[in-house]
């Protein structure tokens, strides 16, 4: 169980982590403004799109600069399970900020801080482990 001292003790963790994280939803939400206002591209490929290809730049820079961690088979199968399952829960709740009319950022911005959290402790915990 997660306590306020183990917090404390890896904040530098968890600092990598959010950094890691928010320079990904940067470009996620940058790409989809990019592709959706300049590009015309419909706001669900535009998506798909953009959070897809933000999936490949994570599993590089976490298993080597979060997680200091070799790539192997294990790590790559149990990496494309959870963004499997992430890229449809994603691709979820963000077709349901849609169809509750919110406007396409604010939909793409409640899906990532969703699941902010729930990834990291998949990652830690799951796909990361040795």
């Amino acid at each position: 169980m997660l306590n306020f001292k183990y917090l404390i003790s890896h904040k530098k963790f968890y600092a990598r982590y959010f950094g890691i994280s928010i320079l990904s939803y940067l470009y996620t939400l940058s790409g989809l403004f990019l592709l959706v206002e300049f590009l015309k591209v419909d706001e669900i490929n535009s998506f798909i799109i953009v959070y897809g290809s933000a999936y490949l730049f994570l599993y590089i820079v976490q298993l080597k600069y979060l997680f200091n961690k070799k790539h192997d088979q294990k790590k790559l199968v149990r990496y494309l399970m959870s963004i499997i399952s992430f890229y449809i829960l994603a691709n979820v709740l963000y077709s349901l900020g849609l169809f509750l009319n919110f406007p396409y950022i604010l939909s793409a911005i409640l899906s990532i801080g969703i699941l902010i959290p729930v990834r990291i402790i998949v990652y830690k915990y799951f796909v990361y482990k040795d």
